[in-house]
Formats: C-alpha cells, structure tokens, sequence
C-alpha cells in the first residue's frame, strides 16, 4: 500500500482536484483507494458528490476505529469501476475538523498512521487531502504520508505554497516533497508553459529521480465535473485535464514505493 499526500499551503492551487482525480484514475484502472479527506472545508467530500461527515474527527478523536470512520458507497460510481474492478472508499471530513488544527502533532500523526495500519491490507494507495494552510493537520499528513506532491496553479505568488509545504517538511522532518507540478496551464501562455517547466524542477523522487514531466491544461471540464460533483476521471475522460491527470497517475505508479513492507 502507497500513502500518497497531496499539500499546498496556499489556496487554489488545485490541491483537492488533483487528489481526488488521481484517486479516481487509480480507482478506474483497478487499484483500490482510499481517500482521506482532512480538510475542514470538506471538498473532497463535497466534490465527490458524497455529504461531509463527522468520521474523519471522530475518528482522530479516539471515538471510532478505523473500520467506521471509512464510507464505502454503494451504486454511486459502478458504471466508472465495472471494468477492471477498482474501488473507491472515502474517509469523509467536515468543520469538526477545525478543532484539531492546534492540537499536537505527535499524536494526530499517530493516529493517522494508526488509521493506515488498520486498513492496509484493504486497499493498493491512500491518497490523503489536507488543508491548504499550516496546521497540525497538515503537518501530521506530512509525516504519515510515503510520499507528498504539490500542485502549483499559475498566477501570482505561484511558488510561495510549494516554498511553503518545503520549508514545513525540512522544519519538522516529515516526508520531503516527492514532486511537484504545475496545474490550471494555459498552454496559449508561454509564462503558464515556462512556470510549468520551472516546477518540474524544483522536486525530484524519493530516489532522487528528476520531478515530474506532466502538467494539467487549463479546461472548464474541471468546473463542472466539480458542480457535478463527480470525479474528473467520471466525468469526462476525454478532457484535456482527465487525460493529463492520468498521465500524471502513470508517473506515480511508475516510481518505486518508499515504503517497505
């Protein structure tokens, strides 16, 4: 199993699309994922098309195990997983969430670490969406996490999420950024095309491989998938941004795990 974090601390940087559409591609191609959404905004759940739930604080706070706090939903995505067999199980979040954004590290990293444990042998990859500013809850997912990619959207103060999530990693001594790639790309724009290139610079693997080739193209597929609260990969697959999304999920899969099981 691959714990895979997704992490920006500043918003709009399509942290939460990219999470829940390589989540949704993995699932497509038969792997089994589980999501876990801990940012007390929810839109990870919200995006696909699930209500937020109190499971992913109960759970941190010690009042269910593991097993209740993941929702498997029944008939909502079928017809996209039929094919080769995939899954797609959620850890749902909600504003509850917010209580835990002080609280120390150690042990919500415990916890979630606990949670990975627990559900192990269920599922292929964890990918885990975490709020879009410092916090606990960011930092325990930084340290739970096999390994963490960033996407940087293009406009103003790019760079300064990605500095960010780096400069928390090497602070605490989590998991160091695995990649990084640049989303919303106009590719009309040579700014948008060298901002993307630049990007893929900055992080390489955990192996020390160079960064990440692929960068999503700016398409309005991506809103609405999100009004409709399906997954990109759901959606429309023949997107510019679904067809660039799985490409990026052929990079991950091809990468080495870090962890040794």
């Amino acid at each position: 199993m691959r714990v895979i974090a997704f992490s920006n601390l500043k918003g709009g940087s399509s942290k939460t699309t990219s999470s829940l559409a390589v989540g949704a591609e993995l699932a497509r191609r038969g792997r089994r994922v589980l999501l876990v959404d801990l940012d007390p905004q929810a839109t990870l759940t919200k995006s696909a098309g699930l209500d937020p739930s109190h499971a992913a604080a109960r759970y941190l706070k010690g009042e269910v195990e593991a097993e209740a706090a993941v929702l498997r939903p029944e008939g909502l995505w079928d017809d996209a997983l039929a094919e080769n067999g995939g899954a797609l199980h959620l850890v749902p979040a909600s504003r509850q969430l917010v209580q835990f954004e002080g609280q120390a590290v150690a042990r919500l990293a415990n916890r979630l670490v606990a949670l990975l444990d627990a559900v192990e042998a269920d599922y292929d990859f964890v990918v885990i969406d975490s709020p879009p500013q410092a916090s606990a809850l960011v930092t325990a997912t930084l340290a739970s996490a096999d390994e963490v990619y960033v996407p940087v959207a293009s406009g103003r103060g790019a760079l300064d999420g990605l500095v960010d999530v780096v400069e928390l990693s090497k602070r605490f001594g989590t998991t160091p950024v695995s990649g990084a790639f640049a989303t919303r790309v106009n590719v009309s724009s040579h700014h948008d095309l060298d901002l993307a290139e630049y990007v893929a610079q900055q992080a390489t693997g955990p192996d020390g491989e160079g960064g990440l080739k692929t960068y999503i193209r700016e398409t309005v597929r991506v809103r609405e998938s999100e009004m409709a609260r399906v997954p990109l990969p759901f959606y429309d697959r023949s997107s510019t941004a679904a067809q660039d999304y799985a490409a990026l999920a052929d990079e991950i899969e091809a990468r080495p795990s870090p962890r040794i099981v």
